[in-house]
């Protein structure tokens, strides 16, 4: 039985429910004061000072190396927050709140958080995570260039296929994930993720199809499974109005000549890949990748 999800006290039709679950880009109002209080924690740190009346003190103030490297990085204007001389705690307090202030005004938030993520070991990514779930945020904690990072949301199922497929198929898997991380990355890069997306394929397909040609294509795969025929899927019955031999052509060539902006597609294609015209190149990707990998693309004793 499928547990019902819950939802507030009158979100009931479905335009309600639509409405509701819309994920949000940005860093929504409801979300703001736990994200920032989340950010506060995780550049401050407490030092060891002292007082000229009370002796030895502790004080909370920013981790200031930290801070002035990622605000050069993420080219935020950062004041000049350094204390000379013992800090107290009131010259803390004022140093926290004016770096909270410049990086609340920077316009940056899911830039700042994506940095701590990945530059900051300590980093509670776990309390992040679930803050980004509940205030219904387009953008959860994944992995980016192999340390955490934002990523955008995609359904739990769809990222967990991705992932077996990933960690399986080796060189075409390592395309496979910088394909997934250019186009799911906080910003998306489409022709490139398209591009990632079309070598992984050609790293499962070719030795498979064309195993004598060093510098075989995509494009070469598919003219060469054309002219060798007999390549199939192990489905014992079929619909004669989509075969399987046919379904694997027409989603390598959706792929292949999708790609309008490079010279694997269509020249004359106005404009850059767009941003959902990655998504169906990776998605086509992953699902070819996995069938030539686990070896169910196969050539059949009918060669004409």
């Amino acid at each position: 039985m499928t547990e019902e999800i819950w939802r507030p006290l009158g979100v009931d039709t479905e335009e309600e429910i639509a409405a509701y679950d819309v994920l949000h880009d940005r860093v929504p109002e409801w979300m703001a004061p736990q994200f920032w209080e989340w950010i506060k924690q995780e550049i401050k740190i407490v030092v060891s000072s002292k007082n000229l009346y009370s002796g030895p003190i502790r004080v909370e103030c920013i981790e200031i190396k930290f801070v002035e490297c990622m605000c050069q990085i993420l080219q935020i204007t950062l004041p000049n927050l350094r204390i000379n001389g013992y800090i107290q705690p009131k010259g803390g307090r004022r140093q926290i709140e004016t770096a909270l202030e410049t990086l609340r005004n920077s316009n940056k938030p899911l830039q700042i958080a994506d940095y701590i993520l990945a530059h900051q070991d300590s980093a509670r990514s776990e309390e992040l995570e679930q803050l980004l779930d509940r205030s219904k945020s387009a953008w959860t904690v994944g992995t980016r260039s192999g340390k955490k990072g934002l990523v955008r949301r995609v359904p739990l199922g769809v990222q967990q296929g991705v992932d077996e497929v990933v960690n399986r198929a080796e060189r075409a898997g390592k395309r496979l994930a910088q394909a997934w991380e250019d186009l799911y990355g906080l910003e998306p890069k489409p022709s490139t993720a398209y591009s990632f997306a079309i070598k992984a394929v050609e790293d499962v397909a070719v030795p498979v199809v064309s195993p004598k040609n060093k510098r075989a294509t995509l494009g070469t795969v598919i003219r060469d499974m054309k002219q060798q025929k007999g390549w199939c899927l192990p489905i014992q019955s079929e619909d004669n109005s989509a075969l399987s031999s046919d379904v694997i052509l027409s989603m390598m060539k959706l792929l292949w000549h999708g790609q309008h902006d490079r010279h694997g597609g269509q020249p004359s294609a106005p404009g850059n890949v767009s941003f959902e015209e990655a998504v169906v190149a990776v998605g086509l990707a992953t699902t070819l990748v996995h069938w030539f990998d686990a070896g169910v693309v196969v050539q059949t004793d009918e060669t004409s």
